[in-house]
């Protein structure tokens, strides 16, 4: 696998009302800009056994999961890039294993 790519990063996530995600893009606008990205859309397919267990698993809250997921930037046609991705989590790290079909 040539290509595949490797991605550690924190993941934390915040529920908020609409008038704090008001107040948070208001803070934001002056120091954001929209990049080459900004109006693609990601779509994603996650892959589980025939018995769920992946899913099951995760709900559990375990300190160590996994989910597999394939993921096109925009709608794939058959040359477009398509990459399938492991994401390991431990404690709060998430690591993403990255490979691009074909590759």
């Amino acid at each position: 696998m040539k290509n595949q790519m490797i991605f550690q990063r924190y993941e934390f996530k915040y529920l908020m009302d609409f008038r704090q995600l008001q107040a948070v893009l208001a803070a934001m606008a002056p120091h954001m800009v929209p990049d080459e990205y900004s109006h693609s859309s990601i779509r994603n397919l996650y892959l589980d056994t025939p018995d769920y267990r992946l899913i099951r698993r995760s709900l559990e809250k375990p300190v160590y999961k996994e989910k597999l997921r394939v993921r096109s930037y925009g709608q794939a046609g058959e040359h477009d890039p398509v990459f399938v991705e492991l994401k390991k989590k431990r404690l709060s790290v998430v690591l993403n294993r990255s490979s691009k079909n074909g590759q």
